[in-house]
């Protein structure tokens, strides 16, 4: 049998022995990979003695002394957004954001470039546009997950792992670096009252009831008062009398009615009059209240961003295309409906090109205004505090949308390097590597430093012109009737 033919690779346990004087000579076999254009390795283990037993190098884990790959190059494929020819691995350490290289990414391959460096071996480098999508053959190339499925490639530094790639691929463990991705958009001074109507709601449900009884208890008194005094129109005279006084009218004509009125009648306008000055107080001081302190108005979910009129746009990065290309593919399955709703109205009915972006443009629009820009957290921190002013980031605001998950390495089912990888970047995470790493790629997050007065918008205002409106022509109606 020719060895050399054989497609063994690192985690092969093959031994040859054969039969010497007082025992066996033995040699171990392996290649740190056929396919990847590794050489045949022929170790020799030494002389299995009949006398001394086994020899211990035989019970001695294998990676230790297969640590040097002999600058073997594995295949690791990896996701840009802008498509190059050649991949080069400077860019996994610098610092400066890649165009198209998401920085989760980068935190990654700066890890393996360590296991590079330690195990001496190199990458052979392919690029994708997308880390999940079908699993047809036609896409084998095309997909990190689908790739990896048919065996075209080794290694892919990070991934999000889901139940239903259990049975196609094997993830590496530690997971080296995290992923959260959000909306982000500048909040809206315009359109339907409820992104910032305090106008309506000041007070609590409690107390508008109890508004309401007062002012029925006040009513019914009056009533009571004109009607033993035999006033004519005394049901007019007690509803209208207490309108009046909560539209803050009785301070002239009221006063002058009070000293024609009886005692009762004195005292009950007196105490609705009162009482709506109170009111009114406490409720022009909540509402001002609310404009210097309260936290800026904010859209809270999924489906209030889908009623907004902000315009979705999306990074242009790998899991953007999974999203639009693959209906099986969602950021949050917790947010199935909603999502599939956003994808066909506010994206799948738009060109792609009006969609996509690149992240510096993306924040730039979110700046701009009237739109929200999907992201990941960690590099829109880092545009974000370079472009925006302290002012304008008391208006940013944001949605989540994939919620922080760990990313790990991936690499085939039943694949040669999944022990030795594991073994590797456990002793990396032992060490601090995984964790320095990350700390030094992570960016800080941007917060808004206080809070500043702001005017009450036309969404929060509306309601008080629509009462205005209605009292005008109310008065009009009843102008005209008694004419």
């Amino acid at each position: 049998m020719r060895f050399n033919d054989l497609n063994i690779s690192v985690n092969t346990d093959l031994i040859l022995s054969y039969a010497i004087e007082d025992g066996y000579k033995m040699y171990e076999i392996y290649n740190y990979g056929k396919i990847q254009g590794g050489e045949l390795i022929i170790n020799d283990l030494g002389i299995l003695n009949y006398s001394k037993g086994f020899n211990e190098e035989l019970n001695e884990y294998k990676y230790y002394k297969r640590w040097n790959f002999k600058q073997l190059a594995l295949r690791m494929i990896v996701v840009m957004s802008i498509p190059t020819k050649v991949f080069d691995p400077v860019w996994w350490e610098d610092r400066r954001p890649t165009p198209g290289l998401a920085t989760v990414q980068k935190t990654a391959g700066i890890i393996f470039n360590q296991i590079a460096e330690i195990h001496n071996l190199k990458y052979a480098y392919t690029i994708v546009d997308r880390w999940i999508g079908s699993f047809n053959y036609n896409d084998s190339r095309k997909v990190v997950a689908t790739s990896m499925y048919y065996k075209f490639q080794d290694i892919s530094p990070i991934l999000r792992f889901n139940t239903e790639l259990v049975s196609k691929i094997e993830i590496v463990h530690p997971p080296l670096t995290s992923i959260e991705t959000r909306y982000y958009y500048r909040i809206p001074t315009y359109g339907p009252g409820k992104f910032e109507n305090q106008f309506l709601r000041p007070l609590s449900p409690g107390a508008w009831l109890s508004v309401v009884f007062i002012s029925t208890l006040c009513g019914c008194l009056l009533l009571l008062a004109a009607k033993l005094e035999h006033r004519p129109a005394s049901g007019q005279y007690a509803f209208f009398s207490i309108l009046a006084s909560i539209c803050q009218q009785f301070f002239e004509d009221d006063f002058v009615e009070m000293g024609r009125s009886s005692s009762a009648r004195k005292l009950t306008i007196l105490v609705t009059g009162l009482a709506c000055v109170l009111i009114y107080n406490y409720y022009t001081s909540s509402v001002v209240s609310w404009l210097l302190n309260g936290p800026p108005p904010s859209i809270n979910s999924l489906q209030e961003l889908y009623d907004s009129p902000l315009q979705l746009i999306y990074e242009d990065i790998g899991y953007s295309r999974s999203w639009l290309k693959s209906p099986d593919y969602y950021f949050n399955k917790k947010n199935m409906k909603i999502e599939n709703l956003m994808r066909q109205k506010n994206v799948l009915n738009r060109k792609t090109s009006d969609v996509l972006t690149s992240l510096d443009r993306g924040i730039a629009m979110v700046k701009a205004g009237g739109y929200a820009f999907h992201t990941e957290v960690e590099s829109a921190n880092r545009y974000i505090s370079q472009t925006f002013t302290q002012d304008e980031l008391c208006e940013l605001g944001s949605v989540q949308s994939m919620e922080k998950t760990v990313l790990f390495p991936i690499v085939q089912k039943n694949s040669p390097y999944i022990e030795f990888l594991n073994w590797s970047l456990k002793r990396f995470m032992e060490r601090g590597i995984v964790s320095l790493t990350g700390h030094r790629t992570r960016s800080t997050q941007v917060t808004c430093e206080g809070s500043s007065p702001r005017a009450l918008a036309l969404g929060g205002a509306a309601p008080a012109f629509i009462l205005l409106a209605i009292g005008y022509i109310v008065a009009t109606v009843i102008m005209l009737i008694e004419r």
